[in-house]
C-alpha cells in the first residue's frame, strides 16, 4: 500500500515537473530570458533525478540472489552519483552560456513580466514536488529508523529550486520596472555556481561509497574497543564498507592469545558484534586465527594476485 502510495507521488512529480519544463523553455524562448531557460534546464535534470531515485529505490528492496549476494545495496549511492554529475555537467553548459553572452554582449530585450509569471507557477510546482517528497522521506526514515540520502538529495533538489524560483521572480521584476536586461544572464551564473556548489559534496560522498573509501566510522575507536577483549591479542586485515547510508559493514582477522573452544569463539564474536552496533556497524565477519597468523599492521599493505 505504502510502495503504491509512493509510486503515484513519483508519478505526479515527474509529470508536473515535465509541464513546467516544457513551459520554461518555450517561455524562456519567447522572453529571451537565459535565467528562465536555465531554471528548465535544472528542473530537467530534477526529472532525470527523480526517475532514477524512484528506481534505485525499488532495486534496493530486492532480495539477495545466488548472481548478487549482496543484492541492490548499492543503487542508492549510484543514482545519487549520476545525478549529481548529470546536473554538474548541464551547470557547466549554463556557466559557459551565460559568461559568452555577457561577453559578447548585445542589448537584448527580455520579457519580465513573462519570466514572473512563469518562474511563479514553477516556484508553486517545485515546492509541492519538495513537499511531496518531503512526506516520502519521512516515511521511509520512520520505516527504516534511518533517513535515504537519495530521497534527501532529490528533495534538497528541489527546495533549491523553489528558492531559485524566488531569484528568477525578482530577476524578472527588476528586468520589467528598470529595463537591466544584462541581470538575467548574471543571474543564470549565479545559479549555476550555486548549483555547482550545493552538488559537489554529494558527488564527492556518493563517489567516496562506490569506491569504499572515506568512511564515516573511526578505525581505531573499533580497534581499541576490539583488544578490551581478554582473549584478543591482535587484529589485521580490517575492512570497513558502507555501501549504502543504511549499511556498515567490517570484516576482521582476529589473533588469539589462547586457544579457545567453538563455543568460546562463537560467544567472543557475538559479544564483539554487539559492542560494534555502537559505531553504526550492521554486519560484520571475524574470522579467529591463532599466534602463527600474527601481522605486522592492522591494515593490509598491498593487494595483489600470487
Amino acid at each position: 500500500m505504502h510502495n503504491q502510495l509512493h509510486s503515484k507521488k513519483f508519478g505526479f512529480i515527474i509529470l508536473l515537473n515535465v509541464i513546467i519544463v516544457l513551459a520554461e523553455i518555450f517561455y524562456g524562448l519567447v522572453s529571451n530570458s537565459t535565467a528562465l531557460i536555465a531554471d528548465a534546464v535544472h528542473n530537467l535534470s530534477d526529472i532525470l533525478a527523480i526517475v532514477i531515485t524512484f528506481v534505485a529505490l525499488y532495486f534496493s528492496h530486492k532480495s539477495p540472489s545466488k548472481q548478487n549476494t549482496l543484492g541492490y545495496i548499492r543503487a542508492e549511492m549510484m543514482a545519487t552519483f549520476n545525478n549529481s554529475l548529470f546536473l554538474i555537467v548541464i551547470m557547466f553548459y549554463v556557466m559557459y552560456e551565460s559568461i559568452n553572452g555577457l561577453m559578447n554582449f548585445d542589448e537584448v530585450i527580455v520579457d519580465g513580466g513573462v519570466m514572473m509569471i512563469v518562474a511563479t507557477i514553477a516556484l508553486i510546482a517545485n515546492s509541492w514536488s519538495a513537499y511531496l517528497l518531503h512526506q516520502v522521506g519521512v516515511h521511509h526514515s520512520h520505516e527504516h529508523g534511518k533517513e535515504n540520502i537519495n530521497i534527501k538529495s532529490a528533495y534538497l533538489h528541489f527546495l533549491a529550486d523553489s528558492l531559485l524560483s524566488v531569484a528568477v521572480v525578482i530577476g524578472g521584476a527588476l528586468i520589467y520596472f528598470f529595463e537591466i536586461f544584462y541581470r538575467d544572464k548574471i543571474l543564470a551564473l549565479i545559479f549555476a555556481l550555486y548549483i555547482i556548489g550545493s552538488t559537489l559534496p554529494l558527488l564527492r560522498d556518493s563517489f567516496y561509497s562506490l569506491m569504499d573509501i572515506r568512511h564515516s566510522i573511526d578505525i581505531d575507536q573499533i580497534e581499541a574497543f576490539i583488544l578490551k577483549f581478554a582473549e584478543v591479542d591482535q587484529l589485521h586485515d580490517v575492512h570497513i564498507v558502507e555501501p549504502s547510508p543504511r549499511h556498515s559493514f567490517f570484516y576482521a582477522h582476529l589473533v588469539l592469545n589462547r586457544d579457545l573452544t567453538l563455543k568460546e569463539i562463537e560467544h567472543l564474536n557475538s559479544a564483539i558484534e554487539q559492542g560494534l552496533k555502537r559505531f553504526g556497524i550492521n554486519h560484520s565477519v571475524i574470522q579467529p586465527e591463532t599466534q602463527d597468523m600474527r601481522e605486522n599492521s592492522m591494515l593490509k599493505r598491498e593487494y595483489g594476485v600470487d
